[in-house]
This record gives structure tokens, C-alpha cells and sequence, in this order.
């Protein structure tokens, strides 16, 4: 009888210890929006289809930024 109870007790403890892990790894897996920071100006990404930037000279695109066709 004892052994029984020992091995019930130590299956609810993995069990638990498998279900704690995998709700914390469900819950970090949900990102959180970025933080905004004063005065700080968010950069595109190089993939975006925005406007040209005011800051190229006549809409000239770097070659590192171009898309390849």
C-alpha cells in the first residue's frame, strides 16, 4: 500500500510540475506590445512598402535596403 500511495504522489508531482511549465511557456509566448519611450522615434524596417524617406537624397534607396526582384 505504501508503494502505491508513493507512486500516485510522485505522478501528481511530475504531472503538476509538467503543467506549470507549459502554462508559463503559454504565457510568455503571448508578446507584449513595445514600450513607448519619450522621445523616441520608432525605425521602419527595411521591408516596408512606406514613402521614400525625406532623408534620401531624391528617393535614391540604398543597396542594402533595396528589395531583390
Amino acid at each position: 500500500m505504501d508503494i502505491l500511495h508513493s507512486t500516485w504522489f510522485w505522478l501528481f508531482v511530475i504531472v503538476a510540475l509538467v503543467m506549470s511549465t507549459i502554462g508559463s511557456l503559454a504565457r510568455l509566448s503571448k508578446a507584449p506590445p513595445p514600450v513607448d519611450l519619450p522621445g523616441v522615434k520608432s525605425q521602419p524596417y527595411a521591408d516596408d512598402d512606406d514613402e521614400d524617406d525625406a532623408d534620401s537624397p531624391a528617393g535614391h534607396t540604398p543597396a542594402s535596403l533595396r528589395k531583390p526582384k
